[in-house]
């Protein structure tokens, strides 16, 4: 690339955490920084987990200092940063830094761009008055990014009542080596810590433990599997969350303990991938659900609701199978067919192959930069 053709681009977000949207960030800021661009970051929130990580590539983060909403230190804090690194583009994700962002650039150039990603199907806030805020936010943004269809109808024309011309459609994309990497080795160590035994079928969930996720679903599904199982079975949640007790409580009222592996919090997962043998979910909405392409990547079949942009990514009958919402008998049904381990093998082959040509990051690359090439006076 030309020098003069380099971009710097400050990524706004609420915090560099763990998360489907920082880690998309961190994998969308490695691509940038391939193609010779100059990404920086602006975190409202001092979680400092991806700043080694972004440092190595020698991207700086910049905290903002959020205390509480609506604190107003970052925004100016935010606002003397765009004034000194006087980036080209401005790329916020996540509402919370969208309306930090657009409260920042009040008063400044119009031809410093904003680009917006929408990451989730749902709407700018819980509360009053949110459909005019987010309208405001949506109002300053040359163009908007939407992580999938169904976040594009549903929040960008929709909610957001923006222009079809300046809501693009890119969906996340995912490397699938690591997760084919993965050695037998690794793999029986990671059940063996579960005490699962290499010939047990073993259905996992890979959420956080909160409502969204619907995942008494999951449970009494379970439960239902469990009385017609024909082989050894078990189920593993990993993840964790404020309705962990809750979550334990049911299995115990549905009796079904014994057979319920609770993994907490896990940083390796290409292994844990790899360990199941079924991805299961139970959604009331995704804006993408990457934990899908990432079960997909280690060529496993996917189980989940058809809500919101889960049938962008996983297809009924070739993928996995999806069942309505809220039905646990359905899903349990679900959950019987898999366990034929040739089915899995062909659900599992077919989600490899899509990720890999579809859900790229070379593409999901190439794309936010075009987006960006839109904005550029």
């Amino acid at each position: 690339m030309n020098r003069s053709d380099a971009l710097t681009i400050l990524h706004v977000i609420p915090a560099i955490g763990r998360g489907g949207a920082e880690n998309h960030l961190v994998d969308l800021i490695q691509q940038q920084r391939q193609r010779g661009h100059h990404p920086v970051v602006a975190s409202l929130k001092n979680v400092a987990y991806w700043e080694a990580f972004l440092a190595n590539l020698g991207v700086k983060v910049h905290y903002l200092g959020l205390q509480f909403y609506p604190d107003p230190v970052p925004i100016v804090r935010l606002r003397r940063l765009l004034q000194s690194i006087k980036p080209d583009i401005v790329h916020a994700h996540l509402p919370p830094a969208e309306l930090y962002s657009r409260w920042a650039l009040v008063g400044l150039s119009a031809q410093l761009s904003l680009v917006i990603s929408k990451h989730n199907d749902r709407s700018f806030y819980a509360g009053i008055g949110q459909a005019q805020v987010g309208r405001w936010v949506a109002q300053r943004a040359q163009q908007m990014i939407a992580i999938s269809e169904a976040v594009r109808q549903n929040v960008c024309l929709h909610q957001l009542h923006c222009l079809p011309e300046q809501v693009s459609t890119i969906y996340y994309g995912l490397d699938p080596t690591p997760y084919q990497a993965v050695d037998n080795g690794a793999v029986t160590a990671v059940r063996q810590s579960w005490g699962v035994p290499p010939s047990t079928y073993l259905i996992g969930v890979v959420a956080r433990l909160i409502p969204q996720k619907a995942l008494h679903t999951v449970l009494t599904a379970f439960q239902h599997y469990l009385a017609q199982a024909t082989v050894p079975t078990q189920l593993v949640m990993v993840g964790r969350g404020a309705l962990e007790f809750q979550l334990r409580q049911l299995a115990d009222q549905l009796q079904i303990s014994q057979q319920v592996i609770w993994a907490g919090f896990r940083e390796d997962m290409p292994a844990v991938m790899n360990a199941i043998d079924v991805l299961a979910l139970s959604s009331r909405y995704e804006g993408l659900g990457l934990v899908f392409l990432e079960a997909m990547a280690a060529a496993k079949p996917c189980v989940a609701p058809r809500v919101s942009a889960i049938p962008e990514v996983v297809e009924d009958g070739v993928t996995g199978i999806l069942v309505p919402p809220d039905a646990p008998a359905v899903m349990a049904d679900a959950f019987l067919a898999l366990s034929d381990p040739a089915l899995r093998a062909r659900y599992g082959q077919a989600g490899y192959e899509k990720v890999s040509n579809r859900f790229t990051l070379e593409r999901m690359a190439e794309q936010t930069l075009s987006i960006y090439r839109k904005c550029i006076p």
